[in-house]
């Protein structure tokens, strides 16, 4: 997820990192979104110096060729005549889904993706912010099924998986029950969160003694070798049909709604920055050293030195009690 979809606006060109390079991102005027490498193919200008969108096409600021969605030249430059650069702008395969902007990385750069996220939430509503971390990818995706952590360190009185764990290809997926202590009493959450590769998860928090379900969706970009963003989208709805808030104007739910999903993005942020330290200083540790008491917690047996494909990246996660 290179950032939310709303951040990038009909054109808007912006340069962002990925995996120790920049990239550009640009929204042509009728609302297209498109994903490049930086570098124009007939002298190297990094478009996002000085680029800009024109209609459908994003232009070269230092000779002004102007390279369409799929990357051929869609118009040269004063004084040109014909088509003098025959090499395409290098367009990379994006998707705008869940209220952010994706992109695929494959081995080579023309590699078509082996999957898609799907749409699991839709982006009205959604509230998203920023954490830069000092790790990689993978390590937050097994932070994930790390339910004694949840104990430990989050103070969670109960935390269990429920259920069968279920792989499919690229996706893995669980559910699980947290219990906390509060000042108004115990609550129970039942959450299911499930992983599509290393990049992107999706969290939904049922609590049906308050009628509330808070979504999360979390995208995790690499910037440069063990450093990485974390996207944190979450929106908070709750059953308006059941009392008392039936009795409500449907202004005041959606009033309601709204405040809920930015506590919801604060206490995410809050939560999660209890985990920015462990992660920036931890070891991997490979495989690793299972404990009595782990459960069902799922590990890879491919560390984040090894070479591991997008497409499979679950494909040997092991169990053990």
């Amino acid at each position: 997820m290179l950032a939310p979809s709303r951040e990038v606006r009909a054109g808007a060109v912006l340069t962002l990192r990925l995996m120790d390079e920049d990239i550009v991102v640009y929204r042509t005027r009728s609302g297209r979104l498109n994903v490049v490498r930086p570098y124009c193919p007939h002298l190297g200008t990094h478009l996002g110096c000085g680029g800009w969108v024109d209609g459908e096409s994003i232009v070269c600021p230092f000779h002004r060729f102007a390279f369409d969605v799929d990357g051929a030249v869609a118009r040269v430059g004063p004084g040109y005549t014909g088509q003098p650069v025959r090499d395409k702008l290098v367009v990379l395969p994006s998707d705008e889904v869940n209220g952010g902007i994706y992109v695929w990385v494959g081995a080579d750069a023309d590699e078509a993706p082996h999957w898609r996220i799907p749409p699991v939430l839709e982006a009205p509503g959604l509230k998203f912010a920023r954490i830069r971390l000092g790790t990689h990818p993978q390590e937050i995706t097994e932070n994930g099924v790390d339910l004694r952590h949840q104990q430990a360190l989050h103070a969670f009185a109960e935390a269990e998986c429920i259920g069968e764990p279920v792989l499919d290809r690229y996706r893995y997926s669980y559910t699980m029950h947290l219990t906390r202590a509060t000042p108004f009493g115990k609550v129970l959450a039942e959450g299911t969160i499930s992983f599509y590769g290393l990049g992107f998860y999706h969290l939904v928090f049922r609590v049906p003694q308050y009628r509330l379900q808070h979504d999360m969706a979390v995208g995790i970009r690499a910037l440069a070798p063990w450093e990485s963003e974390m996207l944190v989208g979450t929106r908070v709805t709750m059953d308006a049909a059941r009392a008392p808030l039936s009795r409500l104007p449907r202004a005041a739910t959606d009033a309601l709604s709204e405040t809920a999903s930015r506590l919801g993005l604060f206490s995410a942020k809050r939560l999660l920055s209890q985990d920015v330290p462990i992660w920036h200083g931890k070891r991997y540790i490979n495989p690793p050293r299972i404990a009595r008491g782990d459960g069902r917690s799922g590990h890879f047996a491919s560390g984040p030195s090894s070479s591991i494909r997008l497409s499979e990246p679950l494909s040997s996660c092991v169990c053990a009690d």
